[in-house]
């Protein structure tokens, strides 16, 4: 009875495990970029962003869960901002924009910067690091590192 105790819950073991990688694989399948980053208000003590992050499910028959993301903003290499991202569901083979906004005080923000930022310049090069938690087997989160940027100012 011990034995086949043992054998039922290995077999189980190895189930979650083959079906924790399938997943993994599934989601290691998306595709992410950081759409745009445009001011949206501005006054003498903070900037507001509007950003946009496109996540595509390139698995052409499975849906992707995001939990939640956790990141940062950074601007020419000036760290501006944490961005934290909701639950999200994105269809197989589609493209899911997860829109968030900030306000960045402008102590954030060197002199050099800030003249870039406020005349919305094309040399800004914005970069997003963090790590996309996505929803495993049994309800577990499934972190994904995530490093992405965008050259410019501009919505391209």
């Amino acid at each position: 009875m011990k034995k086949l105790f043992v054998l039922l819950a290995a077999a189980l073991f190895f189930t979650g495990c083959a079906s924790t990688q399938t997943e993994t694989e599934k989601l290691a399948n998306c595709k992410y970029a950081l759409r745009s980053v445009e001011i949206s208000d501005y006054n003498v003590n903070s900037l507001s962003f509007d950003i946009v992050i496109a996540i595509t499910n390139l698995n052409r028959k499975d849906t992707a869960k995001l939990k939640r993301f956790e990141g940062e903003l950074s601007m020419n290499d000036t760290p501006v901002s944490k961005i934290n991202l909701e639950e999200a569901t994105i269809l197989p083979n589609a493209t899911h924009n997860a829109k968030t906004h900030i306000t960045v005080p402008m102590s954030a923000f060197s002199s050099k910067l800030l003249g870039l930022v406020s005349m919305n310049s094309g040399t800004i090069d914005y970069h997003l690091t963090g790590t996309m938690y996505f929803e495993g087997p049994l309800g577990a989160e499934i972190p994904i590192p995530v490093d992405i940027g965008r050259i410019g100012g501009y919505n391209t």
